[in-house]
């Protein structure tokens, strides 16, 4: 018996160790891209032309860095990508969380049509209401302004999609018993269904700054001069403009994954969390 047990703890113990090697050489795949952006991007342009991947170059320095926040503007593209994604966020949120409440808990005159043309529209790609949304924007006159880069994606479709589904699994005890205290509609959106949809809020919060902050296409076609290009818009211009200066270019990328990394180390325990709690109940 003895034996039985000892031979079954060497398979798994050897099970887990393939299971980590094969783990570990993924992620290092995975990893090694940015490993090489982040390494490269402090070295000198005769040098990434020239000298080999080297860990430590004896003439790394930050001159990229200088040279892209100071004469390339990096600064100012980096500053509109925040205003863009911060903005886009919190309305989302507000808009997703607020009409899901709508979707998930009242009852009103054409509210299941009014869903499915909500869903209708995460079938059509941006390139099908790309001039629409232009002539908008145009006929608003924001072009070339920030505005015109967050304005048409206020609301997202996914967004109220999620959060309705989230809502719907709230026991509607849980409304009833806030109403028969007293509490106002929007006094129970705030203070019972935000508290409990914080994982959702975290999830989707999340997906949609990413998907602002790397978003190219629709502020390559609002947006021309410098004061509105954001970072996606600015490195594609750089790239294709100054294809002789590799170091400034990988030190502007590495900038762009910073506050990627950021947002998610301080919401990953929730981001998980929404994740899991999402695939559980759908």
């Amino acid at each position: 018996m003895r034996a039985t047990i000892t031979s079954y703890h060497r398979r798994r113990l050897a099970y887990r160790i393939i299971l980590y090697i094969i783990l570990g050489i993924g992620g290092f795949i995975m990893i090694y891209p940015f490993l090489w952006m982040i390494i490269n991007s402090f070295r000198s342009n005769f040098n990434l032309m020239t000298a080999p991947l080297t860990i430590f170059d004896p003439e790394a320095s930050l001159e990229n860095y200088v040279m892209a926040f100071g004469r390339l503007k990096l600064g100012r593209a980096f500053l509109n990508s925040v205003i863009v994604s911060a903005v886009i966020t919190v309305f989302v949120l507000f808009t997703s969380s607020i009409s899901g409440f709508l979707f998930a808990k009242f009852r009103f005159k054409g509210k299941e049509a009014l869903f499915m043309y909500v869903l209708g529209t995460l079938m059509a790609p941006i390139y099908v209401i790309l001039i629409p949304l232009f002539r908008l924007v145009n006929a608003m006159g924001l072009l070339d302004t920030l505005a015109a880069i967050f304005v048409p994606f206020l609301i997202h479709a996914f967004g109220i999609f999620l959060m309705r589904q989230f809502i719907a699994g709230i026991p509607d005890s849980l409304i009833d018993a806030a109403r028969i205290d007293g509490a106002s509609d929007f006094g129970i959106y705030v203070r019972l269904i935000l508290p409990l949809t914080m994982p959702a809020l975290s999830v989707l919060g999340i997906l949609i700054f990413l998907w602002s902050w790397d978003e190219l296409l629709w502020p390559l076609v609002v947006v021309h001069s410098d004061a509105s290009k954001t970072i996606p818009v600015w490195l594609t211009v750089f790239t294709q403009a100054e294809a002789k200066l590799p170091g400034p270019s990988l030190a502007a990328s590495t900038v762009v994954i910073i506050p990627v990394l950021i947002v998610y180390f301080f919401f990953q325990r929730n981001f998980i969390k929404g994740m899991t709690m999402t695939g559980l109940k759908y």
